[in-house]
């Protein structure tokens, strides 16, 4: 009898653990799915030709002043030499933060802004939200592109390195240079932040 009960509850955890597989699986493809469908209609509002638009905003005056579509993507990331290529939204929108999505920094400079430092955060690990799991692979000089208010934006890589969740995040700006700025956890070391900094190097 007791042998029985023992494989029965064996055949039911197994059982489960298949369910909970099969279950994240047909979820990531649905959110990859979606993911997809935002960036299509990301650019497909694009027009033809980036154009050369000046602005002096940060995050703050952007939520304030335009009627943003949270369930939209507001900018787009893409880093070749990673294979990542997904949406930017607010951090503190609705449609919410590093639970789905990267996420900028709410005291960020946007990317049109000269001299600004565009903040980003995203997941590490190995969750289907872990976008910025493979930055500590970057190199200097490997090429980040965003893509906002219909202008692409190419910044090279110029550093990288760790630090304590103990210290303060780095977002000052550097002088006479506009850069972006990516932050997450450090792989496999919940302790430390992984920081790689952008210099755009395309004068819009």
């Amino acid at each position: 009898m007791i042998k029985k009960i023992i494989t029965f509850i064996c055949m039911m955890m197994v059982f489960s653990g298949m369910c909970l597989l099969t279950y994240n699986v047909i979820k990531d493809k649905e959110i990859k799915k979606e993911d997809n469908e935002k960036i299509e209609e990301f650019f497909n509002n694009y027009s033809e030709e980036f154009e050369n638009i000046d602005t002096d905003e940060n995050v703050e005056d952007v939520i304030v002043n335009n009627d943003i579509d949270v369930s939209s993507y507001l900018a787009v990331i893409e880093i070749p030499s990673i294979s990542l290529k997904t949406g930017i939204v607010m951090s503190d929108t609705s449609y919410k933060s590093m639970d789905r999505n990267v996420s900028i920094f709410p005291t960020s400079d946007m990317p049109d802004v000269k001299d600004g430092n565009f903040i980003l955060f995203g997941h590490n690990g190995n969750s289907r939200v872990s976008y910025f799991k493979n930055i500590y692979k970057l190199n200097k000089g490997d090429d980040i592109y965003i893509y906002y208010n219909n202008q692409k934006f190419n910044y090279k890589v110029i550093s990288k390195y760790d630090i304590s969740m103990n210290s303060d995040i780095p977002l000052s700006k550097i002088d006479g240079k506009t850069i972006i700025t990516l932050i997450t956890c450090k792989k496999n070391n919940n302790k430390y932040r992984t920081i790689v900094v952008g210099e755009l190097v395309n004068d819009k």
